[in-house]
């Protein structure tokens, strides 16, 4: 008995040592790991960007457009989507970058003409990268709306709205002339 309360009591002086030892270890570890940091950080700020948000969707779209550049009420239902791949990261000075790429396909007929409706369709795609402060604001991307048989004279507008509380770009579609006149 003699002996094993000897070998209890070295083993808890052993390990009480170690311990210790741990945690300075862990301390000059932490200290060293954030020196590091804090020289990476110094040396290249531009890699110091923090990526919040990566994702790739496929939204559906679906809107009723009136041709504004022409006096006659049209009632143009389209369908279709848009492909987006979206990243969000967090720039070194607060502020916020935006990168996308879309690709956008859509198809209709103008629902006033009941007999013979004329058919429309919109394809596009646009690749963006901005840097901003962290506000609500919103991106428009102006494709060609063409008509079946003929010219026309007006784009859908895929509106990209960013909300910086998700971090998400939220769509949507209107008309405009040529001209960019709604």
């Amino acid at each position: 008995m003699a002996a094993t309360a000897a070998m209890t009591t070295t083993v808890t002086a052993t390990t009480a040592t170690t311990t210790e030892h741990t945690e300075t270890d862990a301390m000059t570890i932490l200290l060293r790991t954030l020196s590091a940091a804090a020289l990476l950080a110094a040396a290249a700020p531009a890699a110091a960007q923090v990526l919040l948000l990566d994702v790739n969707l496929n939204l559906p779209l679906a809107a009723v457009l009136d041709n504004p550049c022409t006096s006659k009420v049209e009632l143009i239902a389209m369908q279709g989507s848009t492909a987006l791949a979206q990243r969000v990261w967090l720039m070194p000075d607060g502020n916020l970058r935006l990168q996308f790429n879309e690709t956008t396909t859509m198809s209709g007929i103008d629902t006033t003409a009941l007999l013979n409706p004329t058919k429309y369709a919109v394809a596009g795609s646009s690749v963006q990268d901005l840097e901003f402060s962290p506000l609500s604001f919103s991106v428009l991307q102006f494709k060609k709306v063409e008509r079946e048989g003929g010219a026309d004279n007006f784009h859908s507008v895929l509106v990209l709205s960013f909300d910086p509380a998700n971090l998400r770009l939220q769509i949507g579609v209107e008309p405009a002339c040529d001209n960019g006149m709604p």
